[in-house]
């Protein structure tokens, strides 16, 4: 099946998640509690489920109702910064490609491969990304991780920090936005707060 799939770009979703934030937590009080913003505020279940991953390869999914996210009950129990990414990353969804969702009628654990088997390789790698960026970006939003990298090194320096330089407190922040260190990363990156590969 063929998604008419719109190609958002990063700083859009970037936007999207500050909206959804906005609206969410408007207190931005960290580390950002999407598992109390999904289950209070956003009405959804989120149903543990054995062997998910091992069955599947997903650590989660939204179901079609809008109204689920099955996740791997051994992440669920053993890594925090994994479950909240993985619950951010299908609220993702739920944001930003719900119409499709709902046509994908997935209701029972057992329907998940229908999200890979209804969709092209190119709709299904937009849809994953689309969602990894906007769990990256609502999980370590870009004006608190501004604010909390400069609370301990100072202003931001226009040739950006080098890596190293941010390694010293990389453990704070970690703590701060309960995060892998790739989220983590990515977002320093993207927000122009470390000197990455090719970048000026």
């Amino acid at each position: 099946m063929k998604l008419n799939l719109q190609r958002l770009s990063y700083p859009k979703i970037g936007s999207i998640a500050d909206e959804f934030l906005t609206k969410y937590n408007p207190f931005f009080s960290l580390p950002i509690p999407i598992e109390e913003i999904a289950e209070g505020k956003l009405n959804i279940e989120i149903i543990p489920i054995k062997g998910l991953r091992q069955k599947h390869d997903v650590d989660g999914c939204l179901d079609s109702t809008l109204s689920r996210i099955f996740i791997d009950l051994d992440l669920y129990v053993k890594n925090e910064n994994r479950t909240r990414f993985t619950i951010a990353h299908e609220v993702g969804h739920l944001i930003l490609h719900n119409q499709m969702f709902r046509k994908l009628n997935i209701t029972t654990e057992e329907d998940i491969y229908k999200l890979t088997v209804n969709t092209t390789d190119e709709d299904y790698g937009w849809l994953e990304y689309q969602a990894y960026v906007f769990a990256g970006n609502v999980l370590v939003p870009k004006a608190a991780i501004i604010q909390e990298v400069e609370k301990r090194l100072g202003k931001i320096p226009d040739k950006k920090f080098l890596p190293e330089e941010i390694f010293p407190i990389s453990q704070e922040l970690l703590e701060v936005f309960k995060v892998s260190g790739e989220v983590l990363s990515r977002r320093l990156g993207k927000e122009g707060i470390i000197k990455t590969d090719g970048s000026p």
